[in-house]
Formats: C-alpha cells, sequence, structure tokens
C-alpha cells in the first residue's frame, strides 16, 4: 500500500512538472517519454553506520554508493529511459530494534529494494520487515543459515551461508591435516546469532571429519579484554583453534594469543572480520603472520577484481574489504535486478532476482543463481592466510595466490 501512494505521488509532482514545462510538452514529445526520462528509483542500505561496527558499516555503504554511480554515469536504468537510481542510508546502529525501524522508513520512503545488514541478528529482523511489506532484501553480508529458512520470497544471500563456510573450512582443514596432522581442535566465537550459527556447524563436520572438538568458548565482542578466555583456550591445548567474529575482537585475539605464547599449528578464522580484512596486518602487526581464515572473498585472478579495488581505493582512500566487496556485489544485483524488471516496483524486481544468472562478477564462484530459498548455488568460501604482510588466497587451487604454511612458523 505504501509504494502504491508513493506512485500516486510521484506521478502527480511529475505532471505538475510538466505542466509547468510546457514548451517542453508542445514540441510534441508522448507523456510517457517525458515522465520516463525523469523518474528515480530509489534503493535503500542498511548497516551499522555508528558504534562500535562503524567501521565495517561505513566501507559497505561506500561499496554499494560506487555501485549506484557505476550505473547513474552509465545512463541510469536504461529500461526505465534512464531512470536515476538514488540510494538511501539506513543506520542501524548495530541493533536489531534500530534496524527494524530503518526497514520501515526505508520503505515508507518509497524503496524499490533494501541491502544489508552485516549482522546476522539484524538481518533476521530487517528482512522479515521486508517481507511482510513485500519488498525485495538482498543480504550484503550475513551468514546465519536461519535467516533464509523460515519460506521467505523476498530475501536473497550472495554469499555463503554459515553452513557452506563452515563445511567449506572444515574441508580446508582436512587438506592442512594432510600435510601434519591435526586432532584436537577448539571454537572460540562471538556469542551472537553469527558466531553461534558458525560453532554449532564446525562442531558437527570436525566431528564427521574425525577432528576431537575439545572445547567452545564464546565471548562477548565488546569486551576489552580476552585473556581469560584466551587462557581456557590455552589450557584445552588444541593443535588448530578456530576463530569467528569481527574486526575489533580479532585483531585484540590475535594480540592475545602472541602475548600469552599459544602455541598452535594454525590460527584459523572462519567468517572472521579481522584476519581477511586489509588492514589487519598493520593493526595486529607481528600478531597476524601466518593467521588463516577461510571466508568470503574475491576471485584474485579476475582482472575485473584490480579495476574494482583501484576505483574504491581512488574515490575512498582505502582498501576494498571482503565484506564492502559482498556489498558491491549484491548491490550490483539488485542493479541488475531493477534493469531487467524494467518497473521501479518490488514485485516485478524481486521476481527479477529470483531469475538471476550473473556472470559479471569478481567472486571466487561460477554464475550468481539463486535456489528456492534465495542462496546463492554457487557461493563458496576461499582459505585465506597472511603471507608477507598480506591475507592471500592459499585454497583452492583455482584461485590459489601462494602454497599454505601449515603448520605456522615464525610467531615468537
Amino acid at each position: 500500500m505504501t509504494t502504491a501512494k508513493y506512485t500516486r505521488r510521484r506521478f502527480l509532482q511529475q505532471a505538475g512538472a510538466m505542466a509547468a514545462a510546457g514548451s517542453i510538452l508542445s514540441v510534441g514529445f508522448p507523456m510517457v517519454n517525458v515522465l520516463a526520462q525523469q523518474r528515480e528509483v530509489r534503493i535503500g542500505h542498511i548497516h551499522p553506520l555508528t558504534g562500535g561496527l562503524a567501521l565495517e558499516g561505513n566501507e559497505m555503504r561506500d561499496a554499494i554508493r560506487m555501485a549506484v554511480d557505476e550505473v547513474n554515469e552509465a545512463g541510469g536504468i536504461r529500461s526505465l529511459g534512464g531512470a536515476r537510481v538514488v540510494l538511501l542510508d539506513g543506520n542501524s546502529e548495530g541493533t536489531p530494534e534500530k534496524g527494524a525501524s530503518e526497514a520501515e522508513r526505508l520503505i515508507r520512503e518509497g524503496c524499490v529494494a533494501l541491502l544489508g545488514a552485516y549482522q546476522s541478528a539484524v538481518a533476521y529482523i530487517t528482512t522479515q520487515v521486508a517481507e511482510r511489506r513485500r519488498v525485495p532484501y538482498v543480504i550484503t553480508v550475513a551468514v546465519a543459515d536461519d535467516i533464509l529458512e523460515r519460506g521467505f520470497r523476498y530475501t536473497f544471500r550472495v554469499q555463503p551461508n554459515a553452513r557452506t563456510i563452515a563445511q567449506n573450512a572444515v574441508t580446508y582443514l582436512q587438506e592442512l591435516s594432510g600435510r601434519s596432522p591435526v586432532q584436537r581442535v577448539a571454537f572460540m566465537y562471538d556469542q551472537s546469532l553469527f558466531g553461534t550459527s558458525i560453532a554449532d556447524h564446525l562442531e558437527r563436520f570436525c566431528t564427521e571429519a574425525g577432528f576431537q572438538v575439545v572445547g567452545r568458548i564464546p565471548y562477548n565482542v565488546a569486551a576489552a579484554d580476552l585473556s581469560t578466555e584466551v587462557n581456557r583456550l590455552k589450557g584445552m591445548a588444541p593443535d588448530v583453534a578456530m576463530f569467528t567474529g569481527y574486526f575489533r575482537d580479532g585483531v585484540l585475539i590475535a594480540r592475545t594469543l602472541r602475548e600469552l605464547q599459544v602455541e598452535l599449528k594454525a590460527i584459523f578464522g572462519v567468517a572472521n572480520g579481522a584476519f581477511s580484512h586489509p588492514d589487519f596486518v598493520n593493526q595486529a602487526g607481528p600478531a597476524s603472520v601466518g593467521v588463516m581464515d577461510a571466508n568470503y572473498y574475491f576471485d584474485p585472478r579476475n582482472p575485473a577484481t584490480q579495476v574494482a579495488f583501484a576505483k574504491y581505493r581512488e574515490r575512498f582512500g582505502r582498501s576494498f574489504s571482503t565484506h564492502a566487496i559482498y556489498a558491491y556485489e549484491a548491490a550490483r544485483v539488485v542493479l541488475d535486478a531493477i534493469e531487467r524488471a524494467g518497473a521501479a516496483d518490488p514485485e516485478a524486481v524481486r521476481n527479477a532476482l529470483a531469475t538471476t544468472n550473473r556472470s559479471e562478477h569478481i567472486l571466487p564462484q561460477g554464475p550468481i543463481q539463486f535456489d528456492e530459498q534465495g542462496e546463492n548455488i554457487n557461493a563458496r568460501a576461499v582459505l585465506l592466510q597472511v603471507i608477507d604482510g598480506a591475507p592471500r588466497v592459499v585454497l583452492p587451487a583455482q584461485y590459489a595466490e601462494a602454497e599454505p604454511i601449515f603448520p605456522i612458523t615464525g610467531r615468537a
């Protein structure tokens, strides 16, 4: 209902503008063409633009802006007569409640599609709002499986979900174990829906693969000190420890592992917001050496990747982070769907999203295609490792930039 009111209002505004511009109509341009040329299409995004996750949220907002600007600079939405895309910001402030109110506001303001939300708990609620209001929602980053296990028709996810990331991670750990045997594993993870989802899958897949799970340690990402948790981990004496969390706490964990001299064959992130971030080496220093991360990532061998990286750095003055890359590609999926829909209508955009078959991307996978649940059927995680001062893809071989170093050495 809100969308219909918005459309009528825009129509009246545009018609009034045309009436004032009588000279335009007098030369015989059809009314529909003038309307098409004046139209704009609104999309919205919801991310933590303030608070503890503002770094990541603003990186993702900028990536979406870049995708929108690319379309506008190329002439807008061609199927809508060159309609300009307008991006509206939504700030979740890191909470589901604020995210939900922002989703409602963006829909009231006429957005035909939403993107978000970096945190699984926020995505869980904001996709629920979008489903109720019948507005398509493309997840930028949020891995929890149950977001898309509710039978929703309007939610789509480009990145791999928690199950896929965990399964890929354990597959890579098995391959590393062939080089130097791994028996005991432990998990340390953010206690939110995000971290718990990953840890639950890791426990299952590790057990099925024959690894002994010696412990699970949840923690609060806002904690100023994690030495107690890291000391607990040390006491478990795992061969490999697997870590799921965000940037600030990931840096803190890496430093604490080094300070407490925790001996491990691998510090192994799983969807870790720090370990594959381009600024991790600068923030963690020597504690970053050899750190691994099984994560959603980009294809380093694709020439288009370097073009996108250069464009992002030139415009925003920083490196293109992994979560920003997925925000960029999610936005491009939305924009492609609007173009194919040929209508600034949420239902038409939703139907176009459901038939997406997009090969023009910089992700380490085949075409972006969605199954009936809205999951990207070709999504996958790669394994990264900090080598020579930067995170580099080491598995699978088809995307690898370097050979994995395992077990890790030279961290003392």
